[in-house]
């Protein structure tokens, strides 16, 4: 009918008409498809055209210029003076009133003035199992009135707030290795009881790392700092608002608990350090934008999304903290600070108080069990915060360890362990051992299991084992003790009295 239509109207029009009326149509039997099927190249598979300038440029052509050396730098610790700095820091926290009324509550006396400069991320699974999150609800961001809950899924989290689903932008099915999207379609139709049976969500995520930064960024543009926790970290905010205030958020800051990673490109095996992410982490505004923010170059052309532009990596790596810490050091420039032991890869019962875990303010705990998380922060909240930060120091009181004796099935020596000699007598019996570490000036608690006498230089919880081993029936069994003695004669002598010890930013100072 179309052909029938155009001869008609060819025959009744001048002779040059007729020509540009057929140059037309053969431009749309020639267009159309094109425009069909770029139509379907934008919807289904954009991230090929997110990417076509990092691919047209790849290299630094849209990375920003690199950053002035910071004030407080990673090698700070290399100077001949102090380690760490003794800051003479204010909480923002209200001081609790004396009538007990609902205005006494935590989130009474929470600054909550502080979330305008302070984007807070809880990053989380849709397989979390529900004490993760009544904890986390119950506790830590409990008053956290911004809080972005970054997860594999869209979801509610807790009675009120939603879970966004931070991958779906990638787009998923392009990104992720096969097995890995398997899993993350497997989770669309699931229902929460299926996902906390067992269900292998841990696989995709470290695809949430790069895309929790940018949606953060985009979240709260003007945030000074964004500080990023998982849903097993504990985070003790009165020491996160004194630490921020010591620094400036308009240079490119990235603080954590530093672990080592892959090996730079081209580098005589220098390798880049990046926080771990359990530990909680934060980026400066100035850090983050330098991640997240699509430079443009002298043609005017917008660079890559940073989650396309690193796609490789995640893809290749392990570990997604890992790689926002080497996505952070190539783009943006920005090291970490490593801050280590104040963020604290440790969980409560697994802390080693001493040495390195006394006068230093107690930033995060990781691993924390569900049942701690509304013990610890009502104990918290019972602190005159006045007195100063929160010190390890004082932590270690929660435990009580002064007050132990022994523990039955329990294991107190299997972290910063020694033991004596095979030939030593303290290995003859459970009485000898605990003589043996009362005698030795180093021991500070023991196990016995086995026949065998284990000691620890630390003072720590520990945690509950049963019995096991090929030996006879009573020395299966872990037997468990504390010299009180020793630990209480510890607290006198280190008293902190000349202040917390603020850790100067090192990537030598590790776990």
């Amino acid at each position: 009918m179309f052909l029938q239509l155009r001869r008609r109207l060819a025959a009744g029009l001048p002779r040059n008409t007729g020509r540009d009326l057929r140059f037309w149509t053969r431009a749309i039997y020639i267009t159309l498809p094109l425009l069909l099927v770029f139509n379907y190249l934008i919807i289904f598979h954009w991230s090929y055209f997110d990417s076509f300038y990092h691919r047209v440029f790849p290299d630094h052509t849209f990375h920003p210029a690199p950053v002035p050396p910071l004030a407080h730098t990673h090698e700070s610790h290399d100077a001949p003076e102090l380690d760490y700095w003794t800051w003479n820091t204010t909480t923002r926290f209200e001081s609790p009133r004396l009538n007990l009324t609902s205005a006494n509550t935590p989130c009474a006396v929470f600054p909550r003035y502080l979330l305008k400069k302070i984007q807070v991320v809880l990053k989380v699974g849709a397989a979390d199992h529900w004490s993760r999150t009544d904890a986390q609800l119950s506790s830590v961001i409990k008053c956290i009135s911004n809080v972005l809950v970054a997860s594999d899924r869209l979801h509610t989290y807790g009675p009120k707030l939603e879970a966004h689903d931070v991958l779906a932008p990638l787009p998923p099915e392009s990104y992720m290795h096969e097995d890995d999207y398997a899993v993350y379609a497997s989770q669309k139709n699931a229902s929460v009881k299926d996902l906390r049976q067992g269900h292998e969500g841990w696989k995709i995520d470290k695809y949430k790392f790069l895309p929790q930064v940018e949606q953060a960024v985009q979240a709260n543009a003007d945030a000074e700092w964004f500080v990023f926790l998982e849903s097993d970290t504990y985070i003790f905010w009165d020491n996160v608002f004194r630490l921020l205030e010591n620094y400036d958020h308009t240079h490119p800051y990235y603080f954590g608990s530093p672990s080592p990673g892959r090996v730079y490109p081209d580098t005589d095996g220098q390798k880049n350090w990046f926080a771990y992410g359990g530990a909680g982490f934060v980026l400066s505004n100035a850090a983050a934008h330098r991640l997240v923010d699509r430079k443009r170059n002298s043609l005017g052309l917008k660079g890559p999304r940073v989650t396309d532009e690193y796609r490789e990596d995640v893809l290749h790596d392990c570990c997604g903290d890992s790689v926002l810490g080497y996505a952070l050091h190539d783009k943006a420039g920005v090291d970490i600070s490593g801050l280590w032991p104040m963020f604290n890869p440790h969980p409560l019962a697994g802390v080693p108080f001493g040495k390195w875990y006394w006068c230093e303010p107690v930033i995060s705990l990781h691993k924390t069990a569900p049942e701690d998380f509304l013990k610890l922060w009502q104990w918290e909240n019972k602190r005159d915060r006045r007195t100063g930060p929160l010190l390890y120091r004082d932590l270690a009181t929660y435990h009580h360890l002064d007050t132990f004796t022994q523990r039955q099935n329990w294991d107190a020596a299997d972290f910063d362990g020694f033991t004596e000699p095979d030939n030593s007598p303290a290995h003859t019996s459970l009485a000898a051992c605990s003589a043996a570490c009362t005698a030795n000036a180093a021991c500070f608690q023991y196990t016995w299991h086995g026949q065998h006498c284990y000691m620890a230089r630390s003072m720590r919880l520990g945690h509950s084992k049963a019995p096991d081993g090929v030996h006879d029936e009573v020395d299966r069994a872990y037997v468990s003790g504390w010299d009180v003695v020793k630990i209480e004669r510890w607290r006198r002598e280190h008293m902190c009295a000349e202040g917390p010890h603020w850790v100067k930013p090192s990537v030598k100072r590790i776990f």
